[in-house]
């Protein structure tokens, strides 16, 4: 029986990494307000995350916090990507900036 990997290194949160982060309509829904909040988070760790919780800042035109949005994943392999993708439900956001992550202990 071969024997298991040990991850390298201590499992750090600053090893999971948001990127792309935009405010997105879905494709055929013209017409529709339904907007969310997408991006792509990196786990750079030899470690599988577990409960991984990205939390979005929503902003108005002047840049001004209006409200937030989550998306939640509950497993992330190592050197995996996640694209996520957080519900706009104040209608006054015209942006969003990455505001945390979380990962249940």
């Amino acid at each position: 029986m071969p024997a298991a990997s040990v991850p390298k290194g201590p499992k750090l949160i600053g090893d999971l990494k948001v990127t792309q982060v935009a405010l997105d309509q879905p494709k055929g829904a013209k017409g529709s307000r339904l907007v969310y909040v997408t991006g792509i988070l990196k786990n750079e760790s030899d470690h599988q995350r577990f409960g991984v919780r990205v939390e979005l800042d929503l902003l108005d035109a002047t840049g001004n916090k209006v409200g937030t949005t989550t998306d939640y994943r509950q497993s992330l392999e190592p050197r995996a990507t996640w694209q996520f993708r957080g519900i706009v439900t104040d209608r006054r956001a015209t942006a969003a900036k990455f505001a945390g992550v979380k990962e249940d202990e």
